[in-house]
């Protein structure tokens, strides 16, 4: 199990104790998650019987976190949720509600689900409790109501790590002979709304009762036979489709998804005389064989034309890409030194490496101008041999009035020019407009940073006429970054086809603040698939001597 999914259940553990009334042991357990969140090598520790060297794990804790690594529960949650329901810890952890309230009106009320706390709520039965009222009921039946209408969504590194640990969970029954995950996370959507499975086995039954024992699972539909829904404590919903082996092609592709390329996989069938439920297909490929297709990569099943008899063989790949892109050091608001963010790309199997500190405008970030940047250089000429090419360069601010903050009379000295929107992201269109595309009419080449300033479910994108822009940039000396920074995702797939369809070229980058952060190149590979783009339209996929040629700042598109 993964330390992800071990936090979380420590943490559904403290709720469980400060429902008790314990909040002593509910603190210990939340300084216990947030030291296994931050452990490295956590399984190593847990086999050589080190976990109580993490701060804030004591022998009983120890004990607990062993049982959740090998087998997802321990004794201590299981005793916990037969004492309080499912519902009790959906309600702590809604808006305007919290633990104490939770339990009040668990014990007043006793509601079932969230949907009986609702009903209640609309009844006015909760203002009758001491400490309600009638704003706080409203406030609470609204949050249930968003709720339902949201569900529950989480950025795609934090759905992914939660399915990657319970496939291995599933995969560890007997009965299974295969299991794999499914739905938006295998899409690589940025927003995952529930997390979805498919399991080969003859022994749909066996699947039911090891994925009602998932330490995380709280509610199991235990009459289903070929697609199992579960709820997750936190009200994640799941799904798991079963199939005999040699049907489990169709199963996989159907929990895939999406539901639109399902249907148009349906239709097709339907003309050809194929039945899909009857098909003899252990595996993906054998279905669109059947159904005179090539075998299409999950990014690209959203049910609009990738029907179309296009391989998608040449879409990019993680393997394709040779350059480290967009990298921040020490010198500006990065973790690591530029000699441990090369070595670190070296690692990863990477040919290049830019450095791309902050200008000296983001003075939030320490960025640095000339001097800073002549320090750099200087750096980087006495690092040892390197098994690297490194590339100079800066991440410029964007400024209000469209000029992008690098010293003019360095661009001649650089490798690249990355620029970015920073600051003023709420100018109205029109001026956010003019903004960018004056900044892309610049007449030397640059790349467009993190296009539209998103932060995935915390910040929406800027408002601007887009079409403008890639317009402007489709004229100039520029490309477009796609941002793999696991909360960006910037620019996302239907935006990013749109730039395509112009003929502008893309870098795919990590903007990485650390060594570990250079692998997030892997969420822009994803969102370029998405985007139907392939290898030699991304720049980064050119050996590091061409990529300089066609990046340099003096370089015409």
């Amino acid at each position: 199990m993964e330390p992800a999914t071990i936090a979380s259940q420590l943490r559904e553990i403290a709720v469980y104790f400060d429902l008790d009334g314990d909040r002593h042991r509910a603190m210990a357990y939340d300084r216990a998650a947030r030291s296994i969140e931050a452990a490295n090598g956590l399984h190593r520790l847990l086999e050589e019987g080190r976990l109580e060297e993490l701060p804030g794990v004591g022998p009983s804790i120890a004990r607990v976190v062993g049982d959740l690594a090998r087998r997802g529960s321990s004794t201590v949650l299981e005793k916990l949720r037969a004492k309080w329901p499912a519902v009790i810890v959906e309600l702590a952890q809604l808006p305007y509600v919290g633990v104490t309230k939770a339990r009040k009106i668990h014990e007043a009320l006793a509601p079932h689900d969230l949907d009986a706390v609702a009903a209640m709520c609309r009844a006015g039965a909760l203002r009758e409790l001491a400490g309600f009222g009638k704003v706080s009921e409203a406030k609470i039946l609204t949050a249930i109501e968003e709720r339902r209408v949201r569900g529950m969504r989480e950025i795609h590194v934090d759905a992914e790590e939660r399915a990657a640990s319970l496939v291995l969970y599933l995969r560890g029954e007997p009965a299974a002979s295969r299991a794999e995950i499914a739905g938006p996370v295998r899409r690589w959507l940025e927003i995952v709304d529930h997390l979805a499975f498919a399991v080969a086995t003859e022994r749909p039954e066996a699947i039911v009762e090891r994925l009602a024992s998932y330490g995380l699972v709280t509610s199991v539909d235990r009459s289903a036979t070929e697609v199992i829904a579960a709820r997750l404590a936190d009200g994640m919903q799941c799904t798991v489709s079963v199939a005999s082996p040699s049907r489990f092609g169709w199963a996989l592709i159907t929990a895939t998804g999406s539901p639109e390329h399902v249907e148009l996989l349906k239709t097709r069938a339907a003309e050809r005389t194929v039945d899909l439920e009857a098909l003899d297909a252990p595996e993906e490929v054998d279905v669109y064989r059947a159904l005179g297709l090539p075998y299409l990569p999950p990014e690209v099943r959203d049910g609009t034309d990738e029907l179309s008899g296009d391989s998608f063989a040449d879409l990019v790949t993680l393997e394709d890409v040779t350059t480290a892109f967009h990298c921040h050091t020490t010198y500006s608001d990065g973790k690591d030194s530029i000699e441990a963010m090369a070595r670190a790309a070296g690692e990863l199997g990477m040919k290049a490496i830019t450095i791309t500190d902050h200008s000296a405008a983001a003075n939030y970030a320490g960025g640095i101008g000339a001097t800073g940047l002549r320090s750099q250089a200087e750096e980087i000429r006495g690092l040892p041999a390197l098994p690297v090419k490194i590339l100079r360069g800066t991440e410029a601010d964007i400024l209000q009035d469209g000029e992008i903050d690098v010293p003019r009379e360095m661009l001649g000295e650089l490798d690249l020019v990355i620029a970015s929107v920073h600051q003023r992201y709420k100018l109205e269109e029109d001026g956010m407009t003019k903004r960018l595309v004056t900044a892309m009419r610049q007449p030397f080449f640059k790349i467009w940073g993190h296009a539209l300033g998103r932060l995935v479910l915390r910040r929406d994108p800027i408002k601007v006429r887009l079409d403008d822009i890639l317009d402007a940039i489709a004229e100039s000396p520029a490309a477009i970054e796609i941002n793999g920074d696991p909360y960006r995702l910037d620019l996302d797939p239907i935006n990013a086809r749109r730039a395509s369809a112009r003929g502008i070229p893309f870098v795919l980058s990590s903007d990485a603040h650390s060594v570990r952060g250079i692998s997030a190149v892997r969420w822009a590979v994803a969102m370029a698939r998405r985007a139907r783009i392939r290898k030699h339209q991304v720049l980064n996929a050119l050996a590091p001597d061409e990529l300089a040629d066609r990046i340099s700042p003096l370089a015409h598109r």
